[in-house]
């Protein structure tokens, strides 16, 4: 019996030995969450880190709370993307934690030079958050993007992130969506940002407290080539029909031109897009309709828009111009760019998997040949309570009724 309990003492050390708890583990307190990340290329060929740290009890929107900033921005020099980070964590007395990384800048030297080196310590790194929206600075260095102030919230980091979730743009803007775009058909594109000077009223002094200051504002997409080497943009008003195009689009405001200084302004939903490739012709062609539904939000033309014959002539407007749009983009990126990111070659993979074996190694000489037609149907389901404009205007100039 005495045996049987010294062995079961015995038992209850060794136990205790082994489990002596997480002796290896991290409080809280002692890390230093990263919530924005931003990456440079100097003159002399060495990387720029800029980080965006949370600081614990700052919480007030723009930026301070009882005087403390709610973050601190700290920046390093380094050979490597870890080098300068491990630079910045010379600065810091918690260790740095990417885990909740939400957004990373890159500035557009970089991008220029090449993002394979970047990428490469991002998909490598286990701590990297693979779902982190990526951005490209326009014209300008992470750095300094990431240096404005945002009084909307508490973090400047996430602001534009919001943006262009408020806008109704489920662009793809992940780390993730870029690797999976990098490895498709097509060419990967990321969101650009640029950043634009205040609108001061006359005599105004951008000094004050509560005068406009200078931000980041969405301002389109990059394009990259399959070197990972940035190759152009598409201005805000220009993206929107490559998300159309790839039905990443669920909603936006159009202003139709209608003549004599005239317009009208729809709001289009329900937007859907068909790509139908013609492979037995040389070269390859290509024919896009797009779909949508639309509702007048605004009429500043004498016409009647709740009478069908006066619909249709908003309908016959909007549908010339987006074409016209549509076809001017996709040469611009055809020609100039030389980069599929309509889903051309995806629409190719997805109904002709046989045919496209053969025309994916040449698929990117191919594409700068290919042919590309455009149809635009367009339906008017609602003009508002309102046919006419409320304060008459002249005739219209194409004969429409006031």
């Amino acid at each position: 019996m005495r045996s049987v309990r010294l062995m079961l003492v015995v038992a209850l050390l060794i136990s205790c030995v082994l489990t002596t708890g997480c002796w290896d583990r991290m409080e809280l307190n002692d890390r230093a969450i990263i919530l924005g990340w931003g990456m440079d290329l100097t003159e002399d060929g060495k990387y720029l880190a800029t980080a965006n740290v949370v600081i614990p009890g700052g919480d007030k929107a723009g930026g301070t709370s009882g005087g403390q900033n709610s973050f601190l921005i700290e920046s390093a020099y380094g050979n490597s993307i870890l080098d300068a980070s491990q630079n910045i964590q010379k600065k810091l007395s918690r260790v740095l934690f990417p885990g909740h990384r939400r957004n990373i800048f890159i500035g557009e030297e970089l991008a220029r030079h090449g993002l394979s080196e970047v990428l490469d310590e991002y998909t490598r790194n286990p701590m990297s958050r693979l779902r982190a929206n990526i951005f490209i600075v326009k014209g300008d260095s992470a750095q300094r993007a990431m240096s404005l102030t945002y009084k909307l919230e508490r973090n400047p980091a996430v602001a534009i992130q919001k943006v262009q979730e408020k806008l109704g743009v489920p662009e793809a803007r992940s780390l993730l969506d870029f690797f999976t775009m990098l490895n498709g058909e097509g060419m990967p594109v990321m969101p650009s940002v640029r950043i634009v000077q205040p609108i001061l009223p006359p005599n105004g002094n951008a000094k004050k407290p509560n005068s406009p200051r200078e931000v980041l504002q969405l301002d389109g997409s990059a394009i990259f080539g399959r070197d990972l080497r940035l190759r152009g943009y598409l201005g805000y008003q220009e993206y929107w029909v490559r998300l159309w195009t790839i039905q990443g689009l669920s909603g936006r405001i159009f202003f139709v031109p209608m003549g004599n200084h005239q317009n009208v302004v729809v709001r289009a939903e329900r937007l859907k897009s068909q790509i139908t490739p013609d492979l037995r012709s040389d070269p390859i062609r290509f024919h896009i309709k797009l779909k949508a539904q639309a509702a007048v939000y605004e009429n500043n033309t004498s016409l009647d828009v709740g009478k069908p014959e006066n619909a249709r002539k908003v309908e016959q407007a909007f549908n010339r111009q987006v074409q016209e749009q549509v076809e001017k983009v996709i040469e611009e990126t055809q020609k100039k760019m030389k980069a599929d990111i309509f889903g051309l070659g995806r629409s190719i993979h997805h109904q002709h998997p046989y045919q496209w074996k053969k025309i994916k190694p040449v698929w990117d000489e191919e594409f700068e040949r290919v042919q590309v037609t455009v149809q635009v149907d367009m339906s008017i389901i609602s003009t508002g309570v309102a046919g006419p404009m409320l304060i008459p205007k002249p005739d219209f100039e194409d004969g429409g009724e006031s």
